[in-house]
């Protein structure tokens, strides 16, 4: 989750919105801070936390520190909390959103870019595919 010591943010694509819209249509999502930590803490975790870089500086630190005591990937995405809300279909802000099929997550992973790298690791540490 971090870069030189930075929390690292992601650049996102259409791709990233298309399968998000895929996990919300599937009922693979749960949106909101306060319900993602929930789903951290109950047995079915989430294979994938996604916060907005523009979140308050608590909620990403919270969603952070949660997601490294639960064992939960987590990416940061270069997305306003209003864009967010509005591509999944939701009105008002959202801070943060969990993806809880492990398929659909490692392809929305897969859609980020890391600025400074090609792209994001993936857990065993290679390199993720493009698609």
């Amino acid at each position: 989750m971090t870069l030189d010591g930075e929390t690292a943010v992601h650049e996102v694509n259409e791709r990233f919105f298309g399968m998000l819209g895929m996990s919300r249509r599937a009922g693979k999502t749960v949106v909101g801070a306060d319900l993602v930590c929930r789903a951290m803490q109950g047995k079915n975790k989430p294979a994938l936390v996604v916060v907005s870089s523009f979140a308050s500086e608590n909620t990403k630190k919270r969603m952070i520190a949660k997601c490294d005591y639960y064992g939960v990937p987590c990416v940061l995405v270069a997305l306003e909390c209003g864009e967010l809300a509005q591509r999944l279909g939701k009105t008002g802000s959202t801070a943060a959103l969990a993806v809880t099929d492990p398929g659909l997550a490692r392809e929305i992973r897969n859609a980020c870019t890391c600025k400074g790298r090609e792209s994001p690791t993936d857990g065993d540490g290679s390199i993720g595919n493009r698609g």
